[in-house]
């Protein structure tokens, strides 16, 4: 073989070796199956009005959407709450959630769609508790008309610039339903106190019918709502069958609503009544809310006849039950409000009806005057003490 031909032979033998050596296989294609996602875990930003999370992609294409799903009762899917990662794929992807509810759980998972199928992949579920920053007190003082309510709006709150509540028929409540601001703004207590009066009354709400109440702060015109409570006005009927016509919202000292008889106090010798039989100023007598009872146990001590209200409304029992008594001024204005609304009628009748149409309280202004209210039109009215040409109503506490 001469030099030429042995040349030729080696570099055939040296091209084939080097193409084997560099012979490696081609990677296989990672397909939606093979995916896997990370869920970042939830913090809260420093103002506790917004949380971050987000998610990690073992890799990335161009078929695939990423995201976060969150709720408040666990195992979020895409069919609850979304928040979008950026439009252009990333492997890491940070998202900050807005618009949350203080004192809530929130639950969230990562997730990835194919948007060729619609095969969607959820990454592990992951929580996050937002601190109660507005706390919205039991609602009391409820009424026919109006009612209280006590707010606290902590210090990571005070740049809002309007705090109030919202309250409707229907649960969660926001401010395009009724609502009322508070006359500050910033951080701390406040009350809002809606009293319908007597006197051509504006009801802030229906009796007898179920509310739903949230408070609220606005920070740079976006709202954040604190717990919802719910409250039922009066208006229904009592374990005596009267009218419930006041609810402090809770029992203390015994008792929470008021209830009222559902006509006037009658009896067969005496159907007008008087405060008391002689004239004389009665000390630790009071016209506030929940001070009838003693009021009118205090009258009847030394008043204990059938022409006086008072000891009448505790002696007389009324639909077999014998815990009634004559209203302090404070609680007949609330009963008032149960004949604005067509549940009671004017007890005005007969010769006497210029008079009787004045209901008697057991609260006093002085040794010869007492309160009470003109149930034609619902005023205030001082009335003589030993007059006896006025109507008297049960009502009791339980």
């Amino acid at each position: 073989m001469n030099l030429k031909k042995l040349l030729y032979l080696l570099i055939i033998l040296f091209s084939i070796s080097c193409s084997k050596d560099d012979e490696t296989p081609l990677p296989t294609p990672k397909t939606f199956s093979d995916l896997v996602i990370t869920t970042i875990q939830p913090t809260l930003e420093s103002n506790n009005l917004s949380f971050n999370t987000g998610g990690n992609l073992s890799f990335i294409d161009y078929y695939i959407e990423s995201g976060v799903c969150y709720n408040k009762t666990g195992n979020p899917t895409i069919n609850d709450n979304l928040a979008y990662a950026n439009s252009s794929p990333s492997q890491n992807y940070f998202i900050n959630v807005s618009n949350i509810e203080f004192g809530a759980t929130y639950y969230v998972k990562a997730y990835a769609k194919n948007t060729s199928t619609g095969e969607v992949k959820y990454g592990s579920q992951l929580s996050v508790v937002i601190p109660s920053s507005i706390t919205t007190s039991i609602v009391k003082n409820i009424s026919v008309s109006g009612f209280s309510v006590d707010v606290n709006v902590a210090s990571n709150l005070s740049s809002n610039e309007e705090r109030g509540i919202c309250y409707s028929t229907s649960q969660n409540p926001t401010v395009f339903n009724s609502s009322y601001s508070d006359s500050t703004n910033g951080a701390g207590n406040f009350t809002i106190s809606l009293d319908g009066g007597i006197l051509s009354p504006n009801y802030y709400v229906s009796s007898n019918t179920t509310y739903y109440l949230k408070s609220y702060v606005k920070i740079n015109s976006t709202y954040y709502y604190g717990n919802q409570v719910s409250f039922k006005t009066p208006g229904f009927i009592g374990g005596s069958g009267g009218y419930v016509f006041f609810d402090k919202g809770e029992t203390t000292n015994g008792w929470r609503y008021l209830e009222a008889s559902t006509v006037k106090l009658n009896d067969p010798s005496s159907n007008n009544f008087k405060w008391a039989v002689s004239d004389g100023f009665m000390s630790n007598i009071s016209q506030e809310i929940g001070t009838g009872l003693e009021n009118s146990v205090q009258i009847k001590s030394t008043n204990n006849f059938t022409n006086v209200a008072a000891a009448m409304s505790v002696y007389l029992a009324n639909n077999n039950v014998n815990d009634w008594f004559l209203p302090s001024i404070k609680e007949l204005k609330e009963l008032y409000k149960l004949k604005s609304i067509g549940l009671i009628g004017s007890p005005a009748s007969g010769t006497n009806s210029y008079y009787n149409k004045n209901v008697l309280s057991s609260s006093q202004l002085n040794s010869t005057t007492c309160y009470g209210i003109n149930f034609d039109d619902g005023s205030q009215v001082l009335l003589a003490k030993t007059s006896q040409l006025y109507s008297g109503w049960q009502v009791r506490r339980f």
